[in-house]
């Protein structure tokens, strides 16, 4: 869950005047924000347990149970709102004098002169979107979400003021650092959650046989293959389990600093990215070994 993507609205390539979007009414969105705070109020918890046990020496957090926990009642919720956002995917396209939006279903077509106004939301659950306020002071029923929400206003400003004068909010600025910046290839996160916690696993596991049976393979000699490998897998899935909950306390916090020093200083939304990703590879790729290494020599 840690490190997940962003709503799959990603805009087409400039210069095409149409954007794939998600599109949410406001009991949607809260249902789709309501499965993401679900997701992370679990990480807590498992991460209130887990710290619980290293401080105490107690037991309330076994490698199986976290595995499951964060898999269930964190991974189940964040697929469910991945999931209903792909159901109310859509496209705009900037038309003559209309604002078109296209989805399975429907087709709106937005004159220009009626959009009073373009609001941002503060903050981007469950991604960055946008909130078109028609004459009257009405909105329109839908709200439009995008991974980089300034490409589509750009394109608006030729045609709407409105647009042109939303391109400096901070929540767009955190958008397009975020989209810029933010990004990780497949390579990272093969590497943050396959070779790393496996890395580690072997480690600890090594150091367990030869504690508690004399060498690599004492486990394997007493009682044979299927008792061994079933060790090493709970070993890892135990240091798999608890470096996702790190990673997963470790975002909530960068996104939150980060999100809140970007309206602090909006013009330096990058560089304020650039090293909330840096801090967050140190914490993850410094801090760990450090953290096991402390403990081995202790």
């Amino acid at each position: 869950m840690a490190d997940a993507p962003d709503p799959p609205a990603e805009t087409s390539p400039p210069g095409r005047g149409e954007f794939k979007v998600q599109t949410y009414g406001p009991a949607t969105r809260a249902l789709a924000v309501a499965l993401r705070l679900a997701a992370l109020l679990n990480v807590l918890y498992v991460a209130a347990h887990i710290a619980t046990d290293i401080v105490t020496g107690s037991r309330t957090a076994p490698p199986l149970a976290v595995a499951l926990g964060i898999t269930l009642f964190s991974g189940g919720p964040l697929l469910l709102a991945l999931l209903l956002g792909r159901i109310h995917r859509g496209k705009v396209k900037i038309e003559a004098h209309t604002l078109a939006l296209t989805l399975r279903r429907e087709r709106f077509e937005i004159p220009f002169d009626s959009i009073q106004a373009i609001r941002p939301w503060r903050v981007p659950l469950p991604g960055s979107g946008l909130r078109l306020v028609l004459g009257s002071n009405r909105s329109f029923q839908r709200r439009l979400v995008l991974r980089d929400p300034a490409r589509l206003l750009s394109a608006l400003g030729e045609h709407l003021p409105a647009a042109r004068a939303t391109l400096d909010h901070p929540a767009l600025r955190f958008a397009e650092a975020r989209r810029t910046h933010g990004r990780r290839s497949l390579l990272y996160l093969v590497v943050k959650y396959g070779l790393i916690p496996l890395a580690l696993a072997i480690v600890l596991f090594r150091l367990h046989q030869y504690i508690m049976y004399g060498g690599p393979f004492g486990q394997y000699h007493l009682f044979g293959l299927g008792p061994y490998l079933g060790a090493f897998l709970m070993r890892w899935v135990g240091v798999l389990g608890a470096l996702v909950v790190y990673a997963g306390l470790v975002r909530i916090v960068v996104e939150v600093v980060a999100l809140g020093a970007t309206y602090l200083l909006p013009l330096r939304a990058k560089g304020l990215r650039r090293a909330a990703e840096i801090l967050t590879d140190i914490a993850y790729f410094v801090l760990i070994p450090v953290y096991v290494l402390v403990h081995l020599l202790a």
